[in-house]
């Protein structure tokens, strides 16, 4: 399981009140992989959605369009979304995802405020992250091969854990709109193809296509030694970041997550993310990359 720094750390706070206003805020254990050394930049000097709260980044991501990109949002922010939402299905291809992060994401004022000057922050910045969106495209394709309604389609649903992986947002948010996203129309969190197909994709992209950008930054940082093709090697396979290792652990996650009831309530739900006298059975991890790769190299996993 995760090493547990601390089962109190407040981070990434979410100023806006998010998805869960009046909920109380839910502690995680804070996990560890002994691969995260290798993503430590990407996740971190060269990840400008840290900078970019969860609500914000749900509210343009529905409303991108190519028609609208250069347009400036200025509606309302939606705290509602739900399983039903259509702009979930809508297909989003690689040109799209280029201008979404050119024309909405980099023109956050947040974001310029802090970036504007770094032209070299924000093209890394950039290139990591089609590169991602290129190998998730892999993966997708390989893991739907016999499956003709996903294969080769990349949706908005899929663009969703960026956000809960990577943007700003309090922990209690994070679960409420995972929740909301993945419940039936009586308010149950239940097993479905939606959950797996953002499971899946979540699971790809904390390892295999981080696995595949790490490569980018080599030239980038003086003091950072370069990987090669040895070290990719390792891993992919000694560190478990392959797609054999993710389909494992998205069945771990149905078998376990619903191994009492195949159906949960909020309060139910919020249970199975507790930091309490059993923290190490909370599924927390599923929100953090480090915590995803620390589940893929665990040997339960590895050897299903």
């Amino acid at each position: 399981m995760g090493k547990y720094l601390s089962c109190c750390k407040k981070e990434n706070e979410d100023t806006s009140g998010g998805f869960a206003e009046g909920e109380a805020e839910i502690s995680f254990p804070e996990y560890q992989s002994t691969s995260d050394e290798y993503f430590t930049l990407i996740e971190n000097k060269y990840n400008l959605f840290k900078d970019i709260q969860i609500v914000e980044y749900m509210n343009l991501l529905e409303s991108f369009s190519i028609q609208t990109a250069t347009t400036k949002f200025e509606g309302t922010y939606r705290y509602d979304f739900k399983s039903t939402d259509e702009f979930l299905n809508t297909t989003f291809h690689q040109d799209e995802f280029q201008s979404f992060i050119e024309n909405k994401l980099l023109n956050i004022p947040e974001i310029l405020e802090l970036y504007g000057e770094d032209e070299q922050t924000i093209a890394l910045f950039k290139e990591i992250f089609l590169k991602i969106f290129s190998a998730l495209n892999v993966r997708l394709n390989s893991f739907y091969k016999d499956d003709t309604d996903n294969k080769n389609k990349i949706t908005k649903l899929n663009l969703i854990p960026f956000g809960i992986l990577f943007c700003r947002s309090k922990n209690v948010s994070k679960m409420k709109l995972f929740f909301e996203l993945f419940k039936n129309e009586e308010n149950y969190f239940i097993k479905s193809d939606k959950l797996n197909n953002y499971l899946i994709t979540s699971f790809f992209i904390s390892s295999y296509c981080l696995v595949s950008v790490r490569s980018l930054i080599d030239n980038k940082e003086k003091n950072l030694e370069k990987i090669d093709k040895r070290e990719i090697q390792m891993l992919l396979t000694d560190k478990g970041l392959v797609q054999k290792n993710c389909e494992n652990l998205l069945k771990y996650f149905n078998d376990n997550f619903f191994d009492k009831k195949d159906k949960l309530n909020w309060e139910e739900f919020k249970k199975k993310f507790t930091c309490d006298d059993s923290e190490e059975n909370s599924f927390a991890w599923i929100f953090s990359t480090q915590g995803i790769r620390n589940k893929l190299e665990s040997k339960n996993i590895m050897n299903l």
